[in-house]
């Protein structure tokens, strides 16, 4: 059954912090309202701001009190972020694509072709350091751009003893220490021809430093189980991000919200090729313009995030997304260290264990 597209348009936002014990708990959980702004369609649109309160308790998450309150987009841009990158000696600051926290601890999760981007667009090298590992050029960095409370600037010490240079920021940057896809060099048949990287899988899974201003990452909620033909699909990401450059007024991109429907489903991709997207993938009926790319997808009624934009077709109501769950039993090393399902079930990094048989 193909699900109402007028339905309210929401986002279940958990409160995460750390307790005496140094265990990742949730504080609190609330739904919060994604509404158009003035002028924007329902199914196409910027996001209402609206002042909106976590939790009435903020006592207990001091460490996290400014992710507690604040307007409506920026309280979702906690947890989807804009992904940059930039060389030593550049002029500015490349926005790359959308990425999303899945756990308090800093886990991200992105579209595979947004961390390549460096290396397919060619303003970035790199060296293999093992068989299926590589590492950029020391010159090439990669971050997450993070929004600062405005309630920081005038927030006394005992609140907030950040660096000050956060304090009075919009917005700040975090580097990304390592990022994971999956995929292989193809060797072409003539000897002149390039390698070629094929990905096996449009999604990447990468760790952000430890947070700048102390305190959790604010994660969206991932799905451990597919999706049917019909469902609400709700992409929520920045579109059309310009370049930052150094020295200018601070750029802050806005997040966009895209509703459409699952039209079709290949959870056999890897196999069968049905689908240009790599790997397990979906399609559906939204619009989704540059730089999406990595956003999370929201499935029916805002729980849970099941896929990550991947693609879409130009000026139409037509995209591609990776499927989360397959992926969630890979390992995170070439080494098959721990998958992020294991992860989730040992409850140590903030990743929270969603139940329920629609979910």
């Amino acid at each position: 059954m193909k699900q109402d597209r007028s339905e309210p348009i929401g986002i279940l936002k958990s409160l995460w912090t750390k307790n005496e014990a140094g265990v990742w708990v949730i504080h609190g959980i609330k739904g919060v309202d994604l509404k158009p702004r003035q002028g924007f369609e329902a199914d196409y649109f910027k996001i209402k701001d609206e002042m909106v309160l976590l939790t009435e308790r903020p006592g207990p998450v001091i460490r996290d009190f400014f992710a507690t309150f604040g307007h409506t987009e920026f309280l979702i841009r906690q947890s989807i972020v804009p992904i940059v990158a930039w060389n030593d000696g550049d002029r500015g600051i490349r926005c790359i694509g959308t990425g999303f926290f899945i756990s308090a601890s800093g886990f991200l999760m992105t579209a595979a072709h947004v961390v390549r981007d460096p290396i397919d667009d060619e303003y970035a090298s790199f060296t293999q350091i093992a068989d299926k590992a590589f590492k950029f050029d020391k010159s090439l960095h990669m971050g997450v751009l993070l929004p600062a409370n405005p309630a920081m600037r005038t927030a006394p010490p005992e609140v907030f003893n950040g660096p000050d240079e956060i304090r009075g920021a919009d917005s700040f940057i975090v580097p990304i220490e390592w990022a994971l896809h999956w995929g292989q060099e193809v060797v072409g048949p003539l000897f002149h021809m390039k390698p070629e990287y094929k990905l096996d899988l449009d999604i990447a899974v990468c760790k952000v430093a430890e947070n700048r201003i102390g305190g959790s990452y604010q994660p969206l909620n991932v799905g451990q189980h597919d999706l049917k033909i019909g469902d609400r699909a709700v992409a929520i990401g920045y579109a059309e991000m310009e370049s930052i450059q150094f020295g200018q007024a601070v750029y802050q991109p806005s997040l966009v919200v895209s509703v459409g429907s699952i039209t079709n489903i290949y959870p056999d991709n890897i196999t069968k090729k049905e689908a240009t997207t790599p790997g397990p993938c979906f399609e559906f009926d939204a619009k989704i313009p540059g730089k999406m790319s990595g956003a999370p997808i929201l499935v029916g009624s805002g729980i849970i995030t099941k896929g990550v934009v991947s693609r879409s077709w130009q000026d139409e109501k037509r995209a591609s997304g990776s499927l989360i769950a397959p992926m969630m039993g890979l390992g995170l090393s070439a080494a098959n260290e721990k998958s992020l399902l294991q992860i989730m079930q040992e409850g140590n990094e903030g990743m929270a264990q969603m139940m329920g048989r629609d979910l």
